[in-house]
């Protein structure tokens, strides 16, 4: 399960970076709106953040 969990996070960082870095080369023909850019950083903090709080769990978890 966990294994599944990592790879849907990898997939979603992926295809949200994919959809920013086009939207930057693209600039104001671009037609993602401010609230769906923002939403695709959010999904990329949020992921990265969890990844964080997961590895941070497993370290403290093996310490013991």
């Amino acid at each position: 399960m966990t294994i599944y969990m990592q790879s849907l996070r990898t997939k979603t960082i992926h295809q949200a970076q994919l959809k920013l870095s086009k939207h930057r080369e693209l600039g104001e023909l671009s037609n993602l709106n401010v609230f769906e850019v923002a939403d695709l950083l959010d999904k990329i903090r949020k992921a990265n953040t969890k990844e964080v709080e997961e590895n941070s769990l497993f370290f403290s978890v093996n310490m013991n």
